[in-house]
């Protein structure tokens, strides 16, 4: 959908949108005055769509935050004025955002506020898959996980509700699946936004020290309590699938389900393919649970086993074993099983929930385990033999030459000095240099922690080993400046590479405070709220660091780059090379606008060409790793496999959709060492074309 359309003012309207959008129009609807974020997969749209709508609507603010702490503590400071705000970020950001994440909810909320996190059970864009259900057990925040598109829009409304019932913060799960789901949702009223709100002081309240945060938690737990004691608080989150056909549910009826989230979907679309109807509850509201409703649900039922579907922990299981244990009628004879059979590693998918209940249910439905096992044996075979795509930069990045020029520079040291170099990995584009043909890269803990191991490393490894950490400009404002203060002020013997290219371009292109205003403001148009840009360079000269350690380059010349590095990296102490050049897509976009608006047409075209007598030393293809060069088959015997090609076989040519000439100034031409790349140039003012 158009994002321009996402904040029409239709009720009542049906339209087909995503998990995020769903997400971005009920904060929309709900008349939500703040909203900030740390960009993360699964939920990076939704701060971009508020990023938007903060340009056109007059009483919302959204802030890009440097990190996700910075963004959830804002977020309070709004709530306690009275004002409603939501803060939005992946699971791993639940981490930064941990400290007051325990402390704030003793002193509770005035305007309603959420927590809106996206977990990865799948590690489809993460380090980890942690569930953050978890932090519930010990913050007592409540939690509440939205099954369908149309529910991601409506809990972010009766969320806020609830918050401002209780005055208390609510936590709002989500998994990648449902971000990125597509279904139709029904538009609502939208809620007018008062612009300011205003601060009453309460020490007892707010001061959580000594008796004061005692008395706090003691009064947040007793309000935890009495909400998971509130039957229309049940009812409102949580639903009961009965099919109403019990006659037909021979054998099965005294069986039922409990489930929640994307689960959910698993678990219809396997009872229809099983044919089976047995009673379900859907869990909305997860943390804290009405073990009283969960009780009657299993009497009212009459069950004799319930089985529980969910991903990861079994954090439904083990509260509804707590419950049946210890609340309900002990003489109960009910079985609960979950992870006993559903693995706690990875997504779930509707055959691996088939698998679960046909192991319990009395159906014959042989041809369905048939087609499934097939299915997976198919894929058993074809999976292996599948080419790997190999994560890579896009074409024209601006890191490419980077790490290019480096893995020259450390073969030379390390043949000549001896030198064995140690590479700190960190959350960024530059994390793609694991791959083939770099594979520089010895470790990825989590944002922040390539410097800060390599702190420690570098105190205790012997002199012939050198360690370089590589953090990008968003990442190192997010948590990379406290590590590399510590290795400044120890003076500490490391090389540290900044990637300055002035977004956060892993996740979108998003801005941060080192963005420069006339990047974000070049559609005319202010980026609200960021007013200032933050000086990565001047920064740098004012932390500490010597003026001789800082150097600064471009990325697209190798042969300064590979100077710098040798120059640089045999070093003792704490050296900082920055890399200024801006993210190849995002340049690329904005030139692209310019000539679609009229403001600056190109006045010539380029292009790069390999010559058919290119002798193949795969230097551009191999070494640099190119996306935009491809090698096509000319001839091929009938016996002769494609590994067994010779080069007279093949040609090497540049597919121009994906070659980027007017952002990379022919990396290719440049590593060419036999002149085999030639860059053409058309005149388009004197029509006229010239070969270099």
């Amino acid at each position: 959908m158009n994002v321009t359309d996402l904040f029409q003012n239709s009720p009542g309207k049906k339209v087909l949108i995503s998990g995020n959008e769903a997400f971005a129009r009920g904060i929309f609807e709900a008349g939500v005055r703040f909203a900030a974020n740390y960009p993360g997969t699964p939920l990076s749209e939704v701060g971009d769509y508020l990023h938007f709508l903060s340009k056109k609507r007059e009483n919302f603010t959204f802030d890009y935050a440097v990190n996700e702490k910075v963004a959830l503590e804002s977020c309070i400071g709004v709530s306690w004025t009275g004002l409603r705000s939501v803060v939005m970020f992946k699971h791993l950001g639940l981490n930064v955002a941990a400290d007051p994440l325990h402390t704030f909810p003793y002193s509770g909320i005035n305007g309603g506020m959420l927590i809106l996190c996206g977990g990865d059970p799948g590690i489809l864009s993460s380090t980890n898959a942690q569930d953050n259900r978890l932090y519930a057990l010990h913050t007592k925040i409540p939690i509440i996980e939205p099954s369908t598109v149309q529910e991601c829009k409506d809990f972010i409304k009766e969320g806020l509700r609830l918050s401002e019932l209780y005055k208390i913060p609510i936590y709002v799960q989500v998994t990648s699946r449902l971000c990125h789901s597509h279904g139709i949702v029904t538009l609502g009223e939208i809620s007018t936004i008062q612009k300011t709100g205003k601060f009453e002081k309460d020490p007892d309240r707010y001061i959580n020290t000594l008796n004061r945060a005692l008395s706090n938690q003691s009064k947040y737990f007793q309000i935890v309590s009495e909400l998971a004691k509130n039957r229309k608080v049940f009812y409102l989150f949580n639903k009961i699938k009965d099919w109403g056909q019990k006659s037909d549910n021979k054998g099965i009826s005294d069986i039922g389900i409990i489930t929640s989230g994307l689960c959910y979907s698993y678990v219809i679309q396997a009872c229809r393919r099983l044919n089976i109807k047995p009673p379900i509850l859907k869990l909305g509201l997860i943390f804290p649970i009405n073990r009283e409703e969960i009780c009657s649900f299993a009497n009212s039922f009459s069950l004799k086993k319930l089985l529980v579907v969910e991903e990861l922990e079994p954090f439904i299981e083990t509260v509804s074993k707590r419950t049946f244990c210890n609340y309900c009628d002990s003489k109960r004879d009910l079985e609960i099983h979950g992870k006993d059979f559903i693995s706690k590693i990875g997504e779930l998918t509707t055959d691996i929930v088939i698998r679960f209940l046909i192991t319990h249910y009395e159906v014959k439905r042989d041809e369905l385990i048939e087609e499934i096992d097939l299915k997976e044996q198919i894929l058993k075979d074809i999976l292996p033999n599948l080419p790997i795509r190999e994560p890579t930069f896009c074409p024209g990045c601006q890191y490419r030459p980077v790490f290019y020029s480096l893995k020259k520079a450390v073969k030379k040291l390390r043949k000549e000095e001896g030198y064995e170099f140690i590479y700190a990995g960190d959350i960024g584009c530059y994390t793609l240099s694991e791959s083939y043909p770099y594979q520089m890269l010895d470790w990825v803990v989590c944002m922040g922690a390539g410097i800060g191991i390599a702190n420690g490393m570098a105190r205790v490894v012997p002199p012939d080993q050198k360690l370089i950490a590589f953090i990008g400009d968003s990442t190192l404002f997010h948590t990379g400046l406290q590590p590399l203060i510590n290795a400044i002020k120890n003076d500490t013997e490391m090389t540290v590479v900044i990637f300055n290219n002035y977004w956060t371009s892993m996740t979108g292109q998003q801005e941060h405070a080192g963005t420069p205003l006339s990047l974000t403001q070049r559609q005319g148009k202010e980026s609200e709220p960021k007013r200032t840009e933050i000086n990565l360079v001047n920064l740098l000269e004012n932390i500490g660091l010597e003026k001789e350690n800082l150097i600064i380059s471009g990325a697209y010349n190798i042969e300064h780059l590979e100077k710098i590095f040798l120059n640089n990296l045999p070093k003792p102490g704490i050296k900082v090379i920055v890399i200024n050049e801006e993210c190849a897509l995002e340049k690329q976009r904005r030139q692209k606008y310019y000539e679609n608006q009229d403001i600056e047409s190109p006045n010539q075209q380029i292009y790069y060409k390999i010559l058919d007598s290119c002798v193949k030393c795969n230097e551009c293809i191999e070494y640099l790793g190119c996306p935009a060069i491809n090698i096509e088959i000319i001839e091929k015997k009938s016996d002769q496999s494609e590994d067994n090609l010779q080069p007279h076989n093949y040609k090497y040519f540049i597919n121009q959709s994906a070659c980027m000439p007017n952002i990379c100034p022919g990396l290719c031409k440049a590593v060419c060492k036999d002149n085999m790349i030639k860059k053409t140039i058309i005149d388009l003012i004197n029509k006229e074309t010239y070969s270099e």
